[in-house]
């Protein structure tokens, strides 16, 4: 059996073009002027039209051109699909009002609630009808924004692969957050290594495979000859921060995880890492090759830049 690519192939599309016109004006003579045609290559396309449907299509009056009913069955779908050939071939028309789509986006979860939350916000605001898709960060993000499974990810890591645009989203400066009742919380002066005197916890960031991924704060700790003693790694943010509520666990996080209403009233910052290039951590909006001349993702992309930057 033939593929539908394989049957399509051998189909001039433009005669359906020329059918939608004929049905509407139903007189060969204002379809030819209508495609800017003339008379004697409109009734050679109505012919090809007649072939190709093994049927006449339509029976000449006094009027005009009456068609037949295959000819009516075949109007009824073409209005749908020449508009959405329409939308294929011009997606510079592009609305947020009018726009449907499905996006799907890959960040930190520690990030969600200062990023993720105001962009989903500002979109309902302006497009209404799109929908959202979130998922969290993996160590490589580059197979999945490959195949379209993501449209964006928000990553540490910026790919070296020219497939692939990252854009910078600034840098993150960090603190050490903790229990508002924790013994550091009522310590006048804290230090990095009175820090590191408690265990910590930290968010499991999922693998993909051949992939090496190193968490920068490791390496940031690392510069000032200091390790993290983990107590747990988790890929549940509400688990880590019940745990971080209930002991004396500490955890590294961006300094706007405060911020969010749901923490603030039960965490604090203990301590806030100098603000300097080698103690903070870049963020970049990724997105493939493949979505650069779509109206629709430029749209997106502008709106998590609104949001971030």
């Amino acid at each position: 059996m033939a593929l539908l690519e394989q049957k399509l192939a051998r189909v001039d599309l433009n005669l359906l073009v020329s059918l939608s016109v004929l049905l509407k004006e139903k007189n060969v003579s204002r379809a030819a002027e209508r495609l800017y045609l003339s008379q004697s290559a409109m009734s050679r396309t109505l012919q090809r039209l007649r072939d190709l449907f093994d049927d006449p299509l339509f029976h000449r009056s006094a009027s005009g051109i009456v068609p037949t009913e295959k000819a009516h069955s075949i109007e009824a779908l073409l209005p749908d699909l020449l508009q959405k050939l329409e939308s294929i071939l011009h997606d510079d028309d592009f609305s947020p009002q009018t726009c449907d789509k499905h996006f799907s986006i890959s960040l930190p979860s520690l990030t969600s609630h200062a990023i993720f939350l105001p962009l989903v916000q500002a979109i309902n605001n302006e497009a209404p009808a799109v929908q959202l898709s979130e998922y969290s960060a993996k160590m490589s993000s580059n197979k999945s924004l490959e195949s379209g499974f993501l449209d964006f990810a928000i990553h540490i890591e910026k790919p070296t692969d020219t497939a692939f645009i990252a854009t910078s989203l600034g840098k993150l400066s960090l603190s050490i957050f903790a229990r508002k009742s924790h013994p550091l919380s009522a310590q006048h002066k804290v230090e990095l290594a009175d820090c590191l005197t408690y265990r910590f916890l930290e968010l499991n960031v999922n693998e993909d495979s051949g992939a090496i991924f190193t968490n920068p704060i490791d390496s940031i700790l690392l510069k000032q000859d200091f390790k993290r003693d983990i107590q747990l790694k988790t890929s549940q943010l509400s688990i880590l921060v019940e745990l971080l509520k209930s002991s004396n666990t500490l955890l590294i996080a961006p300094s706007f995880f405060i911020h969010s209403s749901t923490y603030k009233e039960e965490l604090v910052s203990v301590y806030q890492f100098e603000q300097t290039d080698s103690n903070m951590v870049e963020l970049f909006l990724l997105q493939h090759q493949r979505t650069v001349n779509s109206s629709a993702h430029q749209w997106l992309r502008d709106k998590v830049l609104q949001q971030t930057l």
